[in-house]
């Protein structure tokens, strides 16, 4: 039993070591056949890597002949840029030789010249002198003194033909210059139409019927005194049907009393608490609209950047009159005409514009220890405006001097439309009266033999016989002419009287003509 145990388990052992073996030589197998495989894949991989390098390298070689062929190319090109521009510095320098040798030449040639030259002038002031030495003798002078005299005769004849050059250049100047501002000035005035002012001392209220007349009027009158103490204004209350008449000389009151009345006749209450109340609102309104007609007048020229504050008294203008000529609208066309004035000077018309147009806002101001031209210049300076505007403005009647062209033109446009015919006048009407009354004043004395008002009533002619009145009479006459003025005729604007006493005296040669 034993031994059939132990024969068991040998043959178990017997069996086990089998397999073993067999493993064993399976994993050899395996592992040759890994090992083939390896081998294989590395000497493929070797295969491929050897291929890609042949491949690279072939391109390498193409790549570097191709550089080779640029390269050899490029220098082929700089060689031949080189030999030309070798070529050119050779033939420069070959032209600089020549140059060089012709300038040397000239230098000689011009020393030759020179000596020449030098020994002529040597020549020259030894004959000069040996000539003045023979004139001094003849003359009994010496050479310094005759030099001296002739030097004051040539200075002498030279200033003389300079004066005379200088008189007629300055002649032709001034005649063209003359000729050119006339035309400047007519066509301003041609291209810049206004109408004449009518006389506007009144406003009419429409009423809607006559009971409306003794409302206003008030129980013995009462209404219609309170209304004239509020405003300052006048009343007129006719026959005419329909209609109240407002009268007043200042503008402002006008308007504020024809306001509060429209007010009192649409409302109907009219008594003197409502009128005072009509008043003050129509008061507030007034003053209200005083910045649209500035900015009104500012827009229609075209100007920017115009500080409010100048706007408001701008529009202050409009109740202003200068002798029945609307202030804010002669500013305006002041304006306009220097705008015109400097286009055609070659100037900025901007710059004129604004002047012209703030040329008279002094006027609004209400310093009265300066003049409007002064007043209205500090106020512009105030507000932020240039110096040559303030300049302008503050030189537009000369009280101070003109700093630059823009005064002047605002000068030039100020008169252009303030002596315009009937300008400043009470219309046509009252413009005629004017000028018979100061022709007439001139007549009345004894020996003007004749006398017309010009520029708009501004000035006097009056021309005096010279056989009846002497100088001094001629002088006397004068003053006694603008006495009777300041006591005869509206003294609302200055009279320049000028008198002329002239004799002539005509001859005839020959036989006299018919």
């Amino acid at each position: 039993m034993e031994f059939d145990a132990y024969d068991w388990n040998s043959i178990i052992l017997g069996l086990l070591a089998t397999c073993l073996f067999a493993e064993c030589i399976i994993l050899l197998v395996r592992v040759n056949s890994l090992k083939n495989s390896s081998l294989a894949e590395a000497e493929k991989i070797r295969t491929d890597e050897k291929l890609k390098y042949e491949k690279k390298g072939n391109e390498l070689e193409m790549l570097y002949k191709e550089r080779e062929i640029e390269l050899k190319s490029e220098y082929e090109d700089l060689l031949s840029m080189a030999k030309a521009a070798k070529r050119e510095q050779d033939e420069k320098l070959s032209e600089l030789d020549a140059r060089i040798r012709d300038a040397k030449f000239a230098s000689e040639r011009a020393e030759a010249e020179y000596a020449r030259f030098s020994a002529v002038r040597e020549e020259y002031r030894n004959s000069a002198r040996q000539y003045a030495e023979k004139l001094a003798g003849l003359a009994n002078l010496d050479v310094e003194q005759m030099r001296e005299e002739a030097k004051r005769e040539v200075r002498k004849k030279c200033m003389e033909d300079l004066s005379l050059y200088k008189s007629e250049v300055l002649e032709k100047s001034k005649r063209e210059i003359d000729a050119r501002a006339q035309r400047i000035l007519v066509d301003s005035m041609q291209r810049m139409v206004s109408q004449l002012p009518q006389s506007a001392t009144v406003s009419m209220v429409k009423i809607p019927d006559e009971a409306m007349k003794g409302r206003i009027i008030g129980k013995e009158g009462r209404n219609i005194r309170v209304f004239e103490s509020e405003t300052g204004t006048t009343l007129v209350i006719d026959e005419t049907p329909e209609y109240v008449f407002v009268s007043s000389f200042n503008p402002t009151r006008r308007e504020i009393a024809k306001t509060a009345l429209e007010a009192l006749v649409a409302d109907g209450r009219i008594n003197p608490a409502t009128i005072e109340q009509a008043v003050a609102n129509a008061r507030g309104e007034i003053e209200g609209k005083t910045f649209s007609y500035g900015a009104e007048a500012v827009e229609s020229l075209g100007l920017a950047r115009v500080d409010p504050e100048i706007v408001s008294l701008l529009g202050r203008l409009n109740f202003h009159l200068s002798l029945n000529q609307n202030t804010l609208e002669h500013s305006v066309e002041t304006a306009r005409i220097a705008g015109m004035i400097a286009a055609e000077i070659n100037c900025d018309p901007a710059t004129a514009k604004r002047a012209g147009l703030f040329h008279d806002i002094g006027k609004a101001v209400s310093d009265q220890n300066l003049s409007h031209a002064r007043a209205g210049a500090a106020a512009l300076l105030k507000c932020g405006e240039s110096e040559t505007v303030a300049n302008a403005v503050e030189a537009h009647h000369s009280e101070v001097e003109a700093k630059s062209v823009y005064a002047l033109i605002v000068q030039a446009a100020d008169a252009l439309s303030a002596t315009r015919r009937g300008a400043r006048m009470e219309a046509m009407e009252g413009y005629i009266k004017r000028v018979q009354s100061l022709e007439g004043i001139a007549l009345s004395f004894e020996g003007v033999s004749n006398a017309y008002v010009i520029q708009a009533g501004r000035e006097l002619r009056v021309m005096v016989s010279p056989d009846a009145v002497s100088d001094i009479e001629a002088y006397e006459i004068s003053k006694k002419i603008r006495e009777k003025i300041e006591r005869s005729v509206d003294g609302a604007f200055p009279v320049k009287i000028t008198l002329v006493r002239e004799r002539r005296y005509v001859e005839f040669s020959g036989d006299r003509p018919d």
